[in-house]
């Protein structure tokens, strides 16, 4: 039997797809998820009851895990796109239900690492079962508003490792929101592009150069999320394996950069070293490139690598200089023939009092450095 070889310059038909939409409270993301085409609901949220005369689609209440786990290919016949609302809520209800076992707890009740792995591969697990079914996968999320500088940053409600995870083997990814129309009327759009502000991704061309997609009254449009799946199905099915995993490639390295940039403590290092373990073990094409990525945020930070724990860990905290090493260090910059201003603004500094008492050599021979500059 001759095998059916698709070559790189072929396209490669595309059958189903995940969609994963993350939204603020109260924008109506589950009454959209029974737009999508023969919908079915997983109801991890408990919160199908509030779509009211919108709930189109059939609801499975999750409980518990084994509600769902075992639902056969002759079960879900039926339906032609598997709604996880929310995603949040369905990993949690992965790990309550390992938690139930006694051999995955820790002494403080807490689950162990080894188990929290296990939680994410029963997930990744079905998913890819779900798709292997030729069902469209779609990802209901909350959103959560994150602090970076002065920058406010939305992104989906979940863990650092599975959130890059869900960011990897997402098709399409939008922001939902409200946005003023010049008209001053407050509209629902779905922010498909990724920005500064949030991320995203598009392998579905939707939105046009904008990305950006306008939700209509889903009581007159009962097929909005049907009709925008295919829509995307339809351009990813006129391009070639190679085109498509450029473009999916480009925007997980720039989610990456992304994830990096909102990186605030170690623990964040430690998430983003599980999830390019992963980059790594599948080879995506950008692995170093992330790699450098989260080294030069760690360097940044001011966090070390331990090889012994396998964790990065926190800089010290900061510990000024004294008063009476701010005077000595007052009369020797005199000495030096300089004044505290120049100095504070060579070092960038407001005052000496910011100066971290472990790094007071060094602005020494810095300070010397510069007197010797000066009267070069």
């Amino acid at each position: 039997m001759a095998l059916n070889i698709i070559t790189a310059d072929q396209v490669l038909q595309v059958n189903a797809i995940i969609t994963y939409i993350y939204a603020d409270p109260g924008l109506g993301k589950t009454s959209m998820g029974f737009t999508a085409d023969k919908a079915i609901s997983f109801d991890f949220d408990k919160g199908a009851h509030r779509t009211g005369e919108l709930r189109r689609g059939a609801v499975v209440p999750v409980n518990k895990w084994t509600d769902v786990a075992n639902l056969t290919a002759q079960d879900l016949a039926p339906y032609n796109t598997i709604v996880l609302d929310t995603v949040g809520a369905m990993l949690e209800c992965i790990k309550s239900h390992l938690m139930s076992i006694p051999n995955n707890r820790q002494q403080d009740g807490t689950l162990k690492l080894k188990a929290q792995g296990s939680a994410n591969n029963i997930f990744k697990g079905y998913v890819h079962m779900l798709i292997g079914m030729g069902k469209d996968v779609v990802f209901i999320a909350h959103a959560s508003e994150d602090q970076n500088g002065e920058q406010v940053i939305y992104r989906p409600d979940l863990g650092g490792k599975n959130r890059n995870e869900l960011y990897r083997i997402a098709d399409i990814m939008g922001y939902l929101t409200t946005a003023r129309t010049q008209e001053g009327k407050s509209v629902r759009v779905i922010n498909f592009n990724p920005s500064s502000a949030h991320h995203a991704k598009n392998a579905g061309a939707l939105g046009g150069e904008s990305g950006e997609v306008y939700v209509p009254d889903l009581k007159a449009n009962p097929t909005f999320l049907a009709d925008m799946i295919s829509q995307a199905k339809a351009h990813i099915n006129t391009l070639t394996p190679e085109q498509l995993a450029t473009i999916k490639a480009n925007e997980d390295l720039e989610n990456w950069q992304q994830s990096c940039k909102e990186a605030e403590y170690a623990s964040d290092l430690d998430q983003l070293t599980e999830s390019l373990h992963d980059m790594v073990e599948s080879k995506h094409v950008y692995a170093e490139s992330m790699r450098q990525t989260m080294l030069l945020r760690a360097k940044e930070l001011k966090c070390k690598f331990n090889k012994e724990s396998n964790k990065w860990g926190n800089p010290p905290e900061f510990q000024a200089i004294s008063d009476e090493q701010r005077d000595q260090l007052q009369a020797f910059i005199a000495e030096r023939g300089l004044d505290v201003k120049t100095v504070c603004e060579h070092l960038g500094i407001d005052a000496l009092t910011q100066i971290d008492v472990n790094t007071l050599t060094a602005v020494q021979a810095d300070i010397d450095n510069l007197a010797k500059e000066s009267l070069a």
